[in-house]
């Protein structure tokens, strides 16, 4: 008899979310020196751990939202 290969399946369930984030040099130079400097296929448990460090929320609040956005959004309503 041949030994299982591979990962054991994990009894719960499993979320998936995709993220996609595009990068500005000059304005996102610190994220880009974080990613680049991850060791290889470790990208999702640095990110993990980087959001669980940061203390973030889980829903946004209104006072969240920088003003310049909020101001763009009412514009697009209001024209």
């Amino acid at each position: 008899m041949t030994a299982q290969r591979g990962r054991p399946v994990r009894p719960e369930p499993e979320v998936r979310v995709m993220v996609h984030l595009r990068l500005r040099e000059g304005q996102d130079n610190d994220l880009i020196a974080f990613f680049a400097n991850l060791p290889p296929r470790q990208r999702a448990l640095r990110l993990k751990l980087a959001l669980r460090s940061g203390g973030m929320k889980s829903a946004p609040t209104e006072t969240d939202i920088p003003d310049n956005e909020l101001n763009d959004a009412l514009d697009g309503f209001l024209i």
